[in-house]
This record gives structure tokens, sequence and C-alpha cells, in this order.
């Protein structure tokens, strides 16, 4: 009997440990305070581990969705990757918060943690005040009206000096301001927003800024640097904008900085007489219904001529009515936009014509006066409209133009270079979707690389430095991280 005991015993011991163990149920928590890395004396779990993970996971989804409308499906491989950098952001992170106590960076010294609290005070009343306006704006607390009503009896009294005395409004606020505090506080708790939240993400801020310092304390360019530098950049535009010479005027027109001139380039002033405001929004309401039109067109004729292609010999009675009565509905269709299109195009002819016949007398007098030798800038101050000619360099330069550049319109564009001398007026008015333009060539842009001034060197330094400053403090992060004692689990990662 005893034998048959313990056999049955084992049996089901058997089939305990076959079944994966079932019988045992899964402690969410015990499994996530499981221990993922651990790095110098701190562990990191599991939940932390799995909460960087899926912040990752879900800002990259929100990323893709957000910018190229793609909806990113997360395959084992992505969540593995994702699990990865986690881990790694979450170790050098920790190597981090370590360097700063053993530097003594953390916590702040006092006069460091005073700047943080008073931040975290005014980026509070700000943020105060903005979720004010938004979800309270006529709200009036007690004490506002109170004060409100006050004043008004004080202004009305002052008016009418016999009134011996003037009866206050009757107050209908309830709030106070202690309570509008607490809503606003908790308007702001909702949306993720606390004073312990600023006065985190400050000293996080301040730390990061303290640590860079130490990290790049070392760090220099020197003048022959910041030289060889620019002798480097000067080349490398001068083989670009000498293959391509309309790149110049697109890098300076965005604002990026040039340091070679190629050839061929003059400055051309552009004194505009614009199209009424008016007109040109007639203008552009007919230019779209015509686009409009001329795609309805477009289409429904590409429609009708796959359904002209159709064999309709087989259809029975019933499909062949459906199949005239599409083609009918196409027909009508072309013939409604069709009498659009006629319309609007006949109206934005009239339109286009009564635009530029308003500012022909003065556009014709005003060049008038440039061909007799008057001053062109007082003119272009007088008469001009292009407000990109009020703002130097165009201002004294004039816009950028060479051969083959596309960055105008080819009317102006083919005036511009035909003008032969510097100080000559174009001899007819210049017309364009803008209006009628008079222009003058003003300078030629000298070819070749540009003054080294102090200026530049500042700037290219500046660049230099902040470069090598990152380069080092990412340098020495990898540095920090292979010296710590990091040690990982990855069986528990699973």
């Amino acid at each position: 009997m005893k034998k048959g005991i313990a056999l049955i015993a084992m049996l089901a011991l058997a089939v305990v440990m076959l079944s994966g163990c079932n019988l045992i149920g899964y402690d969410e928590e015990l499994d996530g305070a499981q221990v993922v890395a651990k790095v110098n004396d701190t562990e990191i779990t599991k939940a932390e581990w799995l909460a960087a993970r899926d912040y990752l996971a879900s800002y990259y989804q929100q990323y893709m969705q957000q910018y190229f409308g793609y909806t990113l499906e997360l395959t084992e491989e992505d969540l593995e990757s994702y699990g990865e950098s986690a881990l790694e952001q979450l170790i050098e992170s920790q190597v981090i918060a370590d360097k700063l106590v053993e530097l003594g960076f953390d916590p702040l010294g006092e006069e460091d943690a005073a700047e943080v609290e008073s931040y975290a005070d005014s980026t509070m009343s700000f943020y105060k005040m903005l979720m004010r306006y938004q979800n309270y704006p006529d709200l009036e607390t007690v004490e506002e009206e109170a004060a409100r009503l006050q004043e008004e009896a004080l202004i009305a009294a002052t008016a009418d000096e016999a009134q011996e005395s003037v009866e206050p409004a009757e107050p209908v606020a309830t709030i106070t301001d202690a309570q509008l505090e607490e809503m606003l506080e908790n308007d702001l708790n909702a949306v993720g927003y606390s004073r312990d939240y600023f006065v985190q993400s400050r000293t996080i801020s301040v730390q990061q800024e303290q640590l860079k310092d130490y990290a790049t304390k070392d760090v220099a360019v020197s003048d022959d640097e910041v030289k060889a530098e620019f002798d480097s950049r000067v080349a490398a535009q001068k083989e670009s904008f000498d293959a391509t010479p309309a790149l110049y005027a697109q890098y300076m027109n965005n604002g990026t900085d040039c340091y070679y001139v190629p050839a061929g380039y003059r400055g051309v002033k552009n004194l505009l007489i614009k199209i009424s405001s008016e007109k040109s929004s007639e203008i552009s309401d007919l230019s779209s219904a015509v686009s409009t039109a001329q795609s309805t067109i477009d289409d429904a004729q590409s429609q009708l001529d796959e359904l002209s292609a159709e064999d309709t010999s087989a259809y029975d009675e019933e499909t062949l009515a459906g199949y005239e009565a599409q083609v009918a509905a196409l027909e009508e269709q072309i013939a409604s936009a069709q009498e659009t299109l006629t319309g609007s195009q006949a109206q934005l002819e009239e339109t286009t014509l009564a635009a530029y016949a308003e500012i022909e007398a003065t556009a014709q007098e005003v060049l008038d006066r440039a061909l007799a030798g008057e001053d062109f800038d007082a003119l272009l101050e007088e008469f001009g409209e292009d407000t990109g000619m009020n703002s130097e360099p165009n201002k004294s330069r004039g816009y950028l133009v060479c051969e083959g550049l596309s960055l105008y319109e080819q009317s102006f564009q083919d005036a511009a270079m035909a003008l032969e001398q510097v100080g000559d007026v174009s001899a007819e008015l210049v017309k364009t979707s803008y209006g009628y333009h008079i222009l003058q060539y003003a300078t030629d842009v000298a070819e070749g690389e540009v003054e080294y001034t102090d200026e530049i060197k500042t700037d290219i330094h500046d660049e230099m430095l902040a470069d090598a400053q990152d380069a080092a403090y990412d340098a020495a992060i990898t540095q920090w991280v292979s010296e710590a004692n990091v040690t990982t689990y990855p069986k528990v990662m699973k």
C-alpha cells in the first residue's frame, strides 16, 4: 500500500513538472521586481526596463505616424531592438547619476538649488497664467471682483462730487483666489506639469551642464584650426558653386553662410508697383476655379475613356443601361465643368487686364522718371512695394542674379540679365504675376573667397568648439560606462 501511495505521488509530481508548472500563478509585481542589470551598487528592475522599452517603441510609432503618416506595426525583432536601446540608456543614465554624486554635483549647491527653486516658481506661474487664459478666460475671483467694484465706485463718486455716496454693485463672483489657484494646479497636473516636475527637470539640466563643463574643461580650438576650417569651407564651396553657380543664390536666400562667390553674379534692385490686394485675391480665386474645373474635366475624361474601351456586346439590358447612365453622367459632368472653365477663364483674363491697367500709369510715370535720371533709391523709397528690398543686403546690393537662375519669374530673370552696365535701368516695364517691375543694375558681385573677418572667425570658432565639446562629452560618457561595474541578466529580459 505504501509503495502504491509513493508511486501516485511521484506521478503527480511528474505531471506538474511536465505541464510547465501551470499550477503556479503569474505575479506581475514579482516579475517586474526581477533585476535586469546592476550598475555599481544600483539595480535596474525589469519593470523599469519594460517601461523604458515601451516608451521608446511608442515614441517611434508616434514619430512615424506624425511625420510620415505611417502606422508602424512592431515585430518581436523591433521590441528586442528597442529593449537593447532602452537597457543601454538606463545603464548610461545610472552611470551619469553615480558620476554626479562622485563629483559633488548631486545634490546641487546652495546657489544652484536656489536658482532651480526660482525657476520652478516662475515657470509654474507662467503656465498657470496660460492655463487660466485657456480654460477660464472670463472668470473673475471674489477678490478681483471686490477690487474692481471698489475702483468703479470710487471713479463714479469722483465724477459726481455732489453725490454723497455711491451704491456699489452687487457682487456675483463665487471662486476665491485660493480656489482658482487649486483649479489651475489640478489642470496643470492633468497634463503632466507640477512644481516638482519643473524642479526635477531644471535640476537635471543644471547637473548635465555641470557635468559637461567638467568633461570638456580642457577642450579648445586654436586660431590655426579655425583658419584651416575656413579654407576648407572656401574650397568646398568653390567646387560646388563653380560647377553650379545657382547654388550660391540659393544658399544666400536660405541664410546659409557662404565663404566663396562664383563668377557672373550681379545685384539688381527691384522697384515693384504691385497689383492691388483686392485684385490679387480675385485673380487667385479665379485661378483656383480654373484649375479645379480643368482637373474635373481631366478626371472625368479619363474615366470616360476607360468606359469607351469596354466591350459592351455581351452586356444584358440592365448592365447596358447602367453603363450608358454612367457615360451620360460623366459627359454631363464634363460639360458642366467646361462651362465653369470657360467662364472662369474669361473672368480671369478680364480681371487680370483690369489689375494691370490700375497700376500701369503710375508704373510708367516712375519708369520715365528713373530713365530721366532721377535717383533710383529715392524713387524706390517713395514708390517701391517689394518688402524684400527694405532690409540689407538687398537694400544696398539688390537681388542676386546670374545666368541660368530659376529663383525668379522668367520675365524678371531675362530683364535683369539684359541690363548691360552698372547703373542701367530697364527700358520697359517688366511684367510678372506681382505687378510691374522697374529694375536697376546696382552692382557686380566680386568673385572669390569672402573676407576672413573677425565675425566669421568667431562664428566658425564657436561652431567648432561646440562640436568638439559634444564629442568630448560623448567620449567621456562612453569611458565612464566602460569603467563602471555593470552586470546584465539577459535571461530575465525574455
